[in-house]
């Protein structure tokens, strides 16, 4: 009988906290977006109670022997 390796994925969410100066929420986020896409060093989290909420799916099989 043949040997499968099979992945099983679940979808969690990560989140990062970055600071920035703007005049208002809207360019807040744009700000926070442009300083993340320039950063090298962010450091991202699994958000809390996001790892056992999504359900498991398939996302590959391989035989295996």
């Amino acid at each position: 009988m043949p040997h499968y390796s099979v992945i099983i994925t679940r979808d969690v969410t990560e989140s990062t906290t970055v600071e920035v100066e703007a005049e208002t929420p809207q360019q807040a986020e744009v700000t926070a977006f442009e300083k993340l896409f320039n950063s090298t060093d962010a450091e991202w989290e699994i958000d809390e109670g996001s790892w056992n909420k999504a359900d498991a799916y398939v996302t590959g099989v391989d035989e295996t022997a």
